[in-house]
C-alpha cells in the first residue's frame, strides 16, 4: 500500500475554481499512479496545519501541492497556504504540482519566507509550476529543481481536443465575473457586449459574492443564474451549445475541457502569464471592446503544451 498526501486547496475555499483544480489534479494523479495499490490522503491548505498533516507527510511516499496560485513573496501576510514556523520544522520532501505566484510584484521575497519554502520544498523532486514567472520566482530564492509544465488542468488540451472546439460563436453565453478585482466600467461594458450578440447570457457564479457584484452593476437585461456548484455549471456545458466569455480563468478552462469555445478576460497575473506560455485564449480586461472581434469572428484554438515538461515530471513518479 502506498500512501500519497495531498495538500487540497479546495477544502474550506469557497471559490469553486479550487475544486476544478483538485478535479484535475486528482485525475492525473489517479492515472499516474493506476497500476499501484494507493491510498490518499489529503489536509486543507486553507486551513490551519496541525499534527495530523505532520504525520501523514511524514508516512507518506509523495505529497503534492496542488494547482492553484498559492505561493507569496511573503508568508507573512494574508496566507493562501497556512505555513507558519512550526510547519517549516515539521514538513518535508513537498512536491509542487502546477502551482502559480500570487501576483506580480517587484519586491524579491523576504528571509523567512525563502527559508520556509526551501525548508519543505523536496530538494530531489522536480517542481510543477504552471507559467515561467513562478518558474522564474522560485529560483531567484535558490529552488532550482522546477520546471513550467503549465496548469494541470489544461493538459488535456491537445491537439486533437482543441480541433474538436467550434471556431464559431453559438448563440448562448455563459460568463463569469470576479468580485474581488472589481472594474465596473470594462464589466459593464463586457456584458453589454454579450447582450448584444447573444441571444441568452448565463452567469456561473464561482464564488457567491459574485452575485452581489452582479447585482451592483445594475444591468437593463436578464440573465440566467447558475448556482455555484461544479456540478451545476458541468451540467451547463454538457447540454448546451454555449461559448464561455468571463475573467475567471478556470472556469474558462473548464469550457475549453467540455470543448466549448471561450475567451478569458485577463485580470491579473495568471490568466496573463499562462496565455504567454500556452497560447490560452485571453484578452486582457482593459482592452475589452475587442471582445466583439473576437465572438463574430472564426477562431482556431491553438494551445501549446510544454509537453516534454509534463512527462519529464511525471516520469520521476515511475518505478
Amino acid at each position: 500500500m502506498k500512501h500519497i498526501l495531498l495538500f487540497d486547496t479546495a477544502i474550506g475555499s469557497d471559490n469553486i475554481g479550487d475544486e476544478i483544480i483538485m478535479d484535475y489534479c486528482t485525475n492525473q494523479l489517479s492515472e499516474l499512479f493506476n497500476n499501484d495499490l494507493l491510498f490518499c490522503d489529503r489536509v486543507p491548505t486553507h486551513l490551519e496545519i496541525g499534527k495530523t498533516a505532520y504525520q501523514l507527510n511524514k508516512r507518506a511516499l509523495y505529497s503534492f501541492v496542488c494547482g492553484t496560485n498559492i505561493l507569496k513573496t511573503s508568508v507573512l501576510y494574508k496566507k493562501l497556504w497556512k505555513l507558519d514556523f512550526s510547519a517549516a520544522l515539521n514538513l518535508r520532501n513537498i512536491c509542487l504540482m502546477g502551482v502559480g505566484w500570487n501576483n506580480y510584484t517587484r519586491f524579491g521575497s523576504d528571509i523567512y519566507t525563502k527559508w520556509i519554502y526551501r525548508s519543505i520544498l523536496s530538494r530531489n523532486l522536480l517542481h510543477s509550476v504552471r507559467d515561467h514567472f513562478t518558474e522564474e520566482k522560485l529560483r531567484n530564492i535558490g529552488i532550482k529543481n522546477v520546471i513550467n509544465t503549465s496548469c494541470p488542468t489544461m493538459w488535456r488540451l491537445t491537439p486533437e481536443h482543441c480541433k474538436s472546439i467550434p471556431k464559431v460563436k453559438s448563440k448562448e453565453v455563459v460568463t463569469a465575473l470576479t468580485h474581488y478585482n472589481k472594474d465596473l466600467e470594462k464589466d459593464k461594458l463586457m456584458l453589454n457586449i454579450l447582450h448584444e450578440n447573444y441571444s441568452k447570457i448565463y452567469l456561473w457564479l464561482q464564488q457567491p459574492q459574485d452575485y452581489e457584484y452582479f447585482l451592483s452593476l445594475q444591468m437593463p437585461f436578464k440573465v440566467e443564474f447558475i448556482k455555484p456548484l461544479l456540478s451545476e455549471y458541468d451540467a451547463l456545458l454538457s447540454s448546451h451549445q454555449i461559448d464561455f466569455v468571463g475573467s475567471r480563468l478556470h472556469g474558462g478552462i473548464r469550457a475549453l475541457n467540455f470543448k466549448k469555445r471561450a475567451l478569458i478576460i485577463g485580470i491579473d497575473n495568471r490568466a496573463t502569464e499562462i496565455n504567454r506560455d500556452t497560447n490560452l485564449p485571453m484578452i486582457l480586461r482593459s482592452n475589452i471592446e475587442n471582445i466583439d472581434k473576437w465572438i463574430n469572428g472564426e477562431q482556431k484554438v491553438e494551445i501549446y503544451l510544454p509537453v516534454e515538461n509534463i512527462l519529464k515530471w511525471k516520469k520521476q513518479f515511475e518505478f
